[in-house]
């Protein structure tokens, strides 16, 4: 035992002073009182500092800092070391203690980011304790090797992390190898061992096409028991849907011989937690099983408001006519034929059934409607103006009982047309028209595009009429709702509410949530119309679920979040293992990070292909993928590479397509099986422009399927199976045409899927069919309506994002061989990019002229129509696939009746059969075709488009001999 004294002028000018050095502590005697504090109670050892008047000695704990002044001179030197070495021997336990757990814990388990920042912060407080005063010390080198660990750990970067991982993944593959060898039919690869083996708090498996996923997650299961790193209940297996699920429990019970872990659905799960927290299941309502039942009482209860509700009647009315569809500017598209094709693909019509060219004639057609009065749209002139080259003249529409024309002419305020539209030749048509009806005295209302931009359109119509002496009065709301119930778009309206019913709910909005919903929606008028028409049914569902002490789907994720988030249920799980993890809506991943949260050391475990996620429809987001650490935090993200069901030339062809969107994750899939050739065949010929129905689909009518069935039978010596895929269900065979194809190829083992219902399924072979343009084409076209949108995870910017993936779903079926199947008239434009950008077999079939020609076939006119053959009064021609609304019309060859093309030669027309040789100039005035005259001075060319002295006439004339013909 040591002591230390007050110096001279401690015990002359202070109070006197004692600190006795003990091995087990200090001691100090203050004023003859006695305080001891034990060496473990020091945060770090004594200091001591020499003065002006003795040595001054400091040291803290938890609780206070301690400061002794004017202690003798020499104590430092005396005292320091011991103080250090008594110091250190106390506070060794501690810190073996502290390097034994960091030991056990990173040896014996994956070090999770959560257990390195525990580790971490135990670290630093240690490391604060032996530094720096370690490094200056000289009695302490029997500890050095466990201080200089610490500081090893102190100073850990992410790389150390990383490696202390890969030792711990090494160590476990080495001791489970006979496991990861037997668990499946064949050895897991190194990818899947790794994926089971990787344990952060957060982990994403990337899994592409075909590489295996089931087995890893039936592996990790398996490897977390037999680690005895969980229990059976302590392990929770989520799947999409009941057959997921299903075949799930069914791999388990196969492969690792137990029937104690079981997976389940989102649902499923939501029930379960209610039933535990309510103390009984709830009764589940008759709509969530059956959508049909849901939509007919969502009919009934919307026909009740409409009959008994005037305000509602009045809303309902307002909604069908002005905000139905969702309006797009005709100025801001490219062409003439994207315009026409978005009111094609979004079935743009009147309230009477008019396929109107533009938004503004919808207006017109609705607005006349509405106030009773007979119209026809574009119907003939009163008087007859047709012509050899002109048909005859239909101003937009014609109001037989009022006598009276209206004409829509799109100019804006500054009268200018449309930027795809040739001003001078528009600008010059309006004048005609008006010059006609002057010339025949026919009264013509005229309207424009500039007025419906300002909302005045329907304002100024109304005086137009009046200054005519007509006054229009709306029809009554319910005459006009009878009239409109037999179009179909009640019913219609029913569907669209009884999923909106569903979206709102899950969505958990609150009143402000719900104006930032409408205030972000690409339509915020047609969005608040819809939600004031829809909220009244949603409180007349819950009411109704809320009698029936029922809950729906919705509600078996909404409540069971409130549970968890409350902390009225606490997880019993210990690890989360999600399949399908791309398919997953943000109120079911917020479930899963609830329940994370709820239990500590709980960790999750997400397999997914954002390449793949293509259910944004039904309240997927893709972005809780491409983004799942911004959501569930720090996560650990590994891929498995090898896929094994395509081969690679499919694997690159399909990799290259959907990779355009950047804003995907990159991934890498090799492929187990390596060919040479293309492994994805183009079938191109012309479909018979049926009428779509259930009974006829252009691919097996035009032959085509006959065609590919038969090349695929010539390539098998045994069974094969044979998918028939299509964007929609009615575009694949039904079950005459599927048993008469069965049956003629005995060899093939033939079903038909959706693109959609194909996921997650293979085949030997694989037929895509439907890929045509439009509405029910691919991409679809079809425009979401826009408070459907608004309650949707937010739509991507890079255009057809989530089509494309559904193309690389049907084109990762296959095992051999892909045969796409198009008529290149009306192909997709996906079917194009192959054919553009890609390496595919273009020869396996033979083709006709019509189909290697189709890019010298557009329509002049709109651009994305193309021309079609057709015979009228004046014999062959070809119009536009687009009509009605595009009347643009093409004389055919008149020596062989082939389509002409002005694209082969500039400022010719030229005939497409190779066998013909037929050539026109093209007029250099107007681009209309010459004419081969007679004339004084011998043969000229003259422009079609002459009408002599009328202001529209082209008299632009070249001689025979100065026309220069290609050669």
């Amino acid at each position: 035992m040591k002591s230390i004294s007050s110096s001279i002028f401690g015990r002359l000018f202070g109070h006197p002073t004692k600190v006795i050095i003990k091995t087990e502590g200090i001691r100090v005697l203050l004023n003859s009182r006695a305080t001891d504090i034990s060496w473990q109670a020091l945060l770090s050892p004594p200091t001591f500092t020499r003065g002006l008047f003795g040595q001054t000695l400091s040291f803290t704990t938890k609780e206070q800092n301690y400061v002794l002044s004017k202690l003798a001179y020499n104590c430092a030197k005396k005292q320091k070391n011991d103080c250090e070495r008594f110091w250190a021997e106390s506070n060794k336990q501690r810190l073996e203690d502290l390097l034994a757990k960091i030991n056990q814990l990173i040896s014996r388990r994956y070090l999770r980011q959560s257990h390195w920042q525990r580790i971490h912060g135990a670290v630093q407080q240690e490391y604060k304790r032996w530094f720096p005063w370690f490094t200056a010390s000289k009695n302490t080198a029997h500890i050095a090797k466990l201080v200089k660990l610490l500081a090893k750990y102190q100073h850990w970067q992410e790389q150390d992390i990383a490696r202390c991982r890969a030792a711990y993944i090494d160590r476990q593959l080495k001791s489970y190898r006979l496991f990861f060898d037997k668990v499946e039919s064949n050895p897991l690869t190194a990818r899947q061992r790794e994926a089971c083996v990787i344990d952060d708090d957060n982990n994403l498996l990337l899994a592409g096409a075909g590489t295996g996923k089931t087995s890893v997650m039936v592996a990790r299961a398996g490897y977390l028991l037999s680690s005895q790193q969980a229990r059976n209940n302590e392990i929770l297996l989520l799947a999409y849907g009941r057959k997921a699920a299903d075949e799930m429990d069914q791999r388990i019970k196969d492969k690792l011989a137990t029937d104690k872990i079981s997976s389940s659905t989102f649902h499923s799960l939501g029930l379960n937690i209610i039933a535990r927290v309510e103390g009984q299941k709830p009764n589940l309502s008759l709509f969530a099983e059956n959508e049909q039942a849901k939509v007919q009482w969502v009919q009934r209860c919307l026909e009740n408001l409409m009959n008994g509700q005037a305000p509602y009647r009045h809303v309902l009315v307002e909604y069908f006519s002005q905000y139905y569809y969702t309006e797009k500017d005709e100025f801001e598209f490219a062409s003439l034929g994207e315009y026409y094709q978005y009111l094609t693909d979004n079935d743009i019509r009147s309230l009477k059934g008019d396929k109107v060219k533009s938004f503004a004639e919808l207006s017109i057609a609705n607005w006349l409607f509405n106030h009773g009065i007979d119209y026809q749209y574009r119907s003939d002139y009163a008087y007859n103006l047709r012509t050899v080259e002109y048909k005859q003249y239909q101003p937009d529409f014609f109001l037989p009982e009022l006598n009276i024309y209206i004409e829509y002419f799109a100019v804006n305020d500054k009268g200018d047309s449309a930027p795809y539209l040739d001003k001078v030749k528009y600008l010059a048509a309006m004048q005609w028209k008006g010059k006609i009806h002057q010339q025949y005295n026919t009264q013509c209302i005229a309207l424009t595009y500039a007025q419906h931009k300002k909302g005045i359109l329907l304002s100024t119509l109304a005086k137009s009429l009046k200054d005519k002496n007509i006054h229009c009065t709306p029809l009554a709301d319910d005459v006009l709702l009878a009239k409109i119930k037999e179009s179909g778009r009640v019913s219609a309206l029913a569907e669209l509410f009884a999923k909106l019913i569903g979206l709102y709910k899950s969505a958990c909005l609150d009143e402000s949530a719900e104006k930032s919903i409408i205030a972000a929606s690409s339509d915020v008028a047609q969005t608040q119309k819809a939600f004031v028409l829809v909220k009244p049914i949603l409180r007349a569902y819950q009411k109704k679920l809320s009698q029936g002490n029922e809950i729906d789907f919705e509600d078996m994720i909404t409540k069971a979040l409130a549970y968890v988030e409350s902390g009225k249920f606490i997880a019993p799980w210990r690890y989360i293992m999600v399949d399908e993890f791309q398919d997953i809506s943000e109120p079911r991943a917020r479930l899963v990070k609830a329940l994370r949260d709820s239990r500590k050391g709980c960790s999750v475990f997400a397999v997914g292909d954002d390449w793949q996620a293509i259910y944004r429809f039904s309240g997927a987001d893709v972005t809780l993928t491409t983004g799942f650490a911004d959501y569930f935090g720090p996560t650990t993200q590994s891929e498995l590479d090898q896929t094994f069901r395509f081969n690679n030339k499919i694997g690159q062809l399909a990799t290259d397509f959907v990779s355009k969107n950047p804003a995907q994750i990159n991934k890498t899939i090799n492929s187990l099986k390596q060919v040479n050739a293309p492994a994805v065949s183009l079938l191109r010929k012309a479909s018979l422009n049926l009428q779509r129905d259930e009974n006829s689909v252009s691919e097996i009518v035009n032959g085509a399927v006959d065609e590919v069935l038969t090349a695929i039978s010539a390539k098998v010596k045994k069974t094969a199976s044979v998918y028939l895929l299509a964007r929609f269900r009615f575009q694949l065979p039904n079950r005459v045409a599927l048993a008469r194809l069965r049956n003629q190829y005995p060899l093939l083992s033939i079903e038909t899927h959706t693109f959609h219902a194909a996921k997650g399924k293979e085949a030997d072979y694989a037929v895509l069919l439907g890929l045509t343009r439009g509405q029910h084409g691919f991409p679809s076209e079809k425009v979401t309506p826009a408070i459907v949108d608004a309650l949707l995870a937010k739509q991507e910017s890079f255009k057809y994002a989530e089509e494309r993936r559904l193309f690389y779903v049907a084109l990762t079926r296959a095992k051999e061989r892909v045969y796409v199947i198009a008529d290149m008239l009306e192909a997709s434009p996906f079917v194009s990019e192959l054919l553009a950008e890609h390496d595919i077999e273009v020869d396996e079939f033979t083709i006709s002229v019509d189909q290697s020609i189709v890019e010298q076939i557009s329509c002049q006119l709109c651009e994305t129509g193309t021309l079609q053959a057709r015979t009228g009064h004046y014999g062959a021609f070809y119009s536009c696939s687009h009509f009605p609304r595009c009347d643009h019309k093409e004389k055919a060859c008149a020596q062989c009746g082939s389509a002409m093309t002005k694209k082969r030669y500039s400022g010719f027309k030229s005939c497409l059969n190779a066998s013909c040789e037929t050539m026109l100039p093209l007029c250099q005035q107007c681009g209309a075709e010459m004419v081969l005259r007679k004339g004084r001075q011998g043969e000229f060319w003259g422009c079609s488009n002459y009408r002599g002295n009328e202001q529209v006439s082209c008299k632009n004339t070249v001689p025979a001999a100065n026309i220069k013909w290609p050669a």
